[in-house]
């Protein structure tokens, strides 16, 4: 039996989504496709108090905490009417 492999789960939201995930390490890629967004598109930004981190590098890698907050910022310019 390898008991010791079991993997612990933390929760982390999305744009308000919760999503329960393996404790490990995430890239930002992984994040955003799981919160069905195109990484190319967007940008994945860690919310902490008032504090905004970028994660302008989709491949970066990032050490997850439980309880963490994201949400998602669109690069695409907003069309103007």
């Amino acid at each position: 039996m390898e008991d010791h492999q079991s993997h612990h789960k933390i929760v982390v939201f999305i744009d308000q989504q919760k999503f329960d995930l393996e404790d490990r390490d995430h890239t930002a890629r992984e994040l955003l496709v799981l919160a069905g967004e195109d990484p190319t598109e967007t940008t994945l930004v860690l919310k902490h108090g008032n504090d905004l981190t970028k994660f302008e590098n989709p491949d970066e890698v990032i050490h997850l905490k439980n309880g963490d907050h994201f949400v998602v910022f669109h690069k695409s310019p907003t069309p103007v009417s």
